[in-house]
């Protein structure tokens, strides 16, 4: 049986708007498309790297070339487990370069086995919830025509960023536009703990079900202790959820977690930590980063798991270059393809 093939390119991503967080903002995102070969068999992943998270553009190159030059692949694509052992001995984090790889296992898997990657998974024709929106930081007169065309498009929840000087402007400025759609919040880890509390009883009053990483990504067990017992809203945490034994660190003092491929490096562990969460009685949500239909299609197919669902990667884009699941009314709906049922646009 031949080895496993693994190629890779550059993926260039242009928001259709500057996407602004705490950490920065910008419009063009550098992810890298993998494509692996077997037999007559292919699968696409997506390589998603952030500063934040210690991986950029060039380390993700690097590690790519290394698993080409020694075929860490092998020969045999149902073995993913085992593949994906393989790479967390070999070299530790570098979690988003795994998740593209297992993405793309999945979906030679799924097309060789002739069956969509979530009926493998036994989650066919479960319930999913809706995705939200998300409103990037900017001027108030920006976040304010984006409030209204996310509106004019029908989405139904907004996610809004904060970790600025001014996030009450931006949360009055939001709540001008629309009294009544539910908000979530996200700081990015932008707020000290005294920040945190006193953000929370103000959004407290303006209709938001939850405070996203409201703490730096390595904010102490007690530090987020504190914030959870003092704050009137639920409190879920990101970057500090990579993989399950974070949310073994932390869950007894959250409310929720955030799940994404790119950080938990693969849709196996993202299992994990779904499993290790509700064993915490968490709330869960999944999400991405800016990313094509690839990456987003991806950790949709984990979507019927969760309370959640922050996959609005590929909306953000002026240009998505692939098709994969649609959001009809902010609901996912699956194409009834093998593997992740993604295409590249023609």
């Amino acid at each position: 049986m031949q080895n496993i093939k693994l190629d890779f390119e550059l993926l260039n991503l242009e928001t259709a708007d500057p996407f602004g967080i705490s950490y920065g903002t910008s419009s063009e995102t550098k992810n890298i498309l993998v494509k692996l070969t077997h037999e007559d068999y292919y699968g696409l992943g997506e390589i998603a790297p952030v500063n934040y998270h210690g991986e950029d553009f060039y380390t993700a190159l690097a590690v790519l070339e290394h698993f080409k030059s020694i075929q860490i692949l092998g020969d045999n694509p149902l073995a993913i487990s085992k593949i994906m052992d393989k790479m967390d001995n070999i070299i530790s984090n570098h979690n988003s370069v795994k998740a593209g790889i297992e993405m793309a296992l999945h979906d030679i898997c799924g097309k060789i086995l002739n069956k969509p990657t979530r009926s493998i998974l036994g989650l066919s024709d479960r319930t999913c919830p809706i995705t939200d929106f998300t409103i990037g930081l900017d001027t108030l007169e920006v976040i304010e025509r984006k409030t209204h065309a996310a509106i004019k498009a029908g989405y139904k929840i907004l996610k809004v960023k904060q970790g600025t000087s001014y996030d009450k402007d931006i949360i009055k400025r939001v709540r001008s536009v629309t009294k009544e759609l539910p908000l979530r919040v996200d700081a990015n880890g932008g707020w000290t703990v005294k920040e945190a509390i006193y953000m929370a009883n103000f959004l407290s009053e303006h209709n938001v079900q939850f405070i996203e990483q409201p703490l730096p990504k390595n904010s102490s067990y007690e530090n987020f202790k504190t914030v959870h017992e003092q704050s009137p809203l639920p409190i879920f945490a990101d970057e500090s959820i990579c993989r399950a034994s974070d949310v073994a660190k932390l869950g007894h003092v959250l409310d929720g977690v955030v799940v994404k491929l790119a950080k938990t490096g693969g849709i196996l562990e993202a299992l994990k930590v779904i499993h290790t969460a509700r064993a915490f009685n968490l709330e869960i949500m999944i999400g991405c980063m800016i990313e094509s239909s690839i990456g987003v299609t991806a950790a949709a197919q984990l979507a019927s798991l969760v309370d959640y669902l922050d996959l609005d990667g590929a909306l953000l884009l002026a240009n998505d270059p692939y098709n994969g699941v649609e959001f009809i009314n902010s609901h996912p709906s699956f194409k009834n393809l093998p593997g992740l049922g993604v295409l590249k646009k023609i």
